[in-house]
C-alpha cells in the first residue's frame, strides 16, 4: 500500500449511502439498522483491487441532496445553466480533492436517479479537468412493484452506457453484492506503474559508465 485515495460517496438523501460503507467495511448493517442524517463521516477502509493487492481508500459520506426542481416537476436536468440551491449539489471542497466518486441512487426512488443525472452534470463542470473515477449504485432498499424497478434500473443503466459509467446493482442488505464495485473502484485509483523505463534507464547508465572507462583509457 502506498498512497491513500479519496473517494466521495454522494446522492440524494436517503438512499442508503451510510448503510453501503457500513456494511461494506464492518458488516454490521440489518433490517433493524437505523441512521441519522449524515452531515459527514470519514472511512478509512484497505480494499483489495482485482489484482489480489490491498489499497487504502478514504470514503467521505456526505449528506444527501434534495431532489431539483424543474418547473413544478421532478426530473432528469433541463438546461446545464440551471442554478441549485445549496442543498441540491456537492460542497465545493469535494470537488477539489475527490479522485474517485461513488454515486448512490435507490432503485426503488426515481427521483433519486434523476439527482445523479444533475450531479454528474455538477462534477464535470467544477472539477478543474482532473481525471477522476467515477461510478453508479442502484442500492435496492426494499420491495416494490417490480415494473417500476425494472424501468429505473434500466434508465439509470442506459444513462450510465451513455455517460461511459460503470453501473452496478447491489443491496446495502447483502455485503457480498458491495465488493464488486468498490474492488473496481479501487483498481482504477490505483493502476498497475509502468516500469519499462527503468530498465532503459539502468541500461542507459550502464553504457554510459563503460563509454567513460573506454575514453579514459
Amino acid at each position: 500500500m502506498g498512497k491513500t485515495s479519496k473517494v466521495v460517496v454522494c446522492g440524494m438523501k436517503g438512499v442508503g449511502k451510510t448503510a453501503v460503507l457500513e456494511q461494506l467495511i464492518y458488516g454490521n448493517v440489518n433490517l433493524k439498522s437505523s441512521f441519522y442524517p449524515t452531515i459527514e463521516d470519514i472511512y478509512v477502509a484497505n480494499i483489495e483491487t482485482d489484482r489480489g493487492t490491498k489499497e487504502r481508500v478514504c470514503f467521505y459520506d456526505t449528506a444527501g441532496l434534495e431532489p431539483p426542481l424543474t418547473g413544478e416537476l421532478k426530473g432528469p436536468p433541463q438546461s446545464p445553466t440551471m442554478q441549485l440551491t445549496a442543498n441540491q449539489v456537492l460542497q465545493r471542497h469535494y470537488l477539489g480533492f475527490a479522485e474517485g466518486f461513488v454515486m448512490v441512487y435507490d432503485t426503488t426512488q426515481p427521483e433519486s436517479l434523476d439527482v445523479l443525472m444533475y450531479l454528474k452534470k455538477d462534477i464535470d463542470r467544477n472539477k478543474d479537468k482532473k481525471e477522476v473515477v467515477m461510478l453508479v449504485i442502484g442500492n435496492r432498499t426494499g420491495p416494490d412493484d417490480i415494473n417500476s424497478l425494472e424501468n429505473t434500473c434500466s434508465k439509470a443503466a442506459n444513462w450510465c452506457a451513455r455517460e461511459k459509467i460503470r453501473h452496478f446493482e447491489v443491496s446495502a442488505m447483502d455485503r457480498p453484492s458491495l465488493y464488486e464495485p468498490f474492488i473496481f473502484m479501487t483498481t482504477k485509483l490505483n493502476p498497475v506503474q509502468n516500469k519499462t523505463t527503468f530498465p532503459q534507464l539502468s541500461t542507459l547508465s550502464k553504457l554510459t559508465q563503460k563509454n567513460n572507462r573506454n575514453d579514459a583509457m
